[in-house]
């Protein structure tokens, strides 16, 4: 199995031994309960699609994603709700056309007022790391690079249960 297909079953089967939360305990000491909903998963055709209408080569851990969730809502409080939304397959297809002016880079992610972002040109030449992150705000050259690619910023994101651990 894949990091990314390891990581997420690792999720849901700590979202199925409590019930399907996670209690998480915040700066303050306080354990807060929190939920996960996840997509239908993505077929081929669907993703055939949309490398034709994108010209994008998706990158394979991205793929391995989205062939076991299409899109999903990850760490949301039971009260507040959450911002930490991986987009399904149709909405980066749409930002990429109506919204995105950068061709190359598909925007995936909301995360507490980040965008993240591939770059489907350094992952066709061949780099490894092509994760990119940026306020939602800022403007394309205030992005950084992540230093890592989809699977390892999945892992690392789910392993600090949702904290913006590119920030630290």
């Amino acid at each position: 199995m894949s990091l990314v297909q390891n990581t997420m079953n690792g999720l849901k089967k700590k979202l199925e031994l409590s019930s399907g939360y996670l209690y998480l305990q915040d700066r303050e000491g306080n354990v807060e309960r929190y939920s996960c909903t996840f997509g239908q998963p993505v077929g081929d055709g669907e993703i055939d699609r949309f490398e034709a209408s994108t010209g994008q080569n998706i990158p394979l851990d991205y793929l391995d994603f989205l062939k076991f969730s299409n899109g999903c809502s990850l760490f949301n409080h039971e009260i507040y709700g959450g911002e930490k939304k991986l987009f399904p397959l149709d909405q980066v297809e749409y930002l990429y056309a109506n919204v995105n002016s950068r061709r190359g880079y598909l925007e995936i992610a909301y995360i507490s007022d980040d965008t993240l972002m591939i770059d489907c040109n350094a992952y066709s030449n061949g780099e490894k790391n092509y994760m990119l992150a940026g306020n939602s705000t800022s403007s394309f050259e205030d992005f950084k690079s992540l230093g890592c690619n989809f699977e390892t910023w999945l892992y690392r994101f789910i392993s600090t249960n949702g904290s913006k651990y590119w920030t630290w």
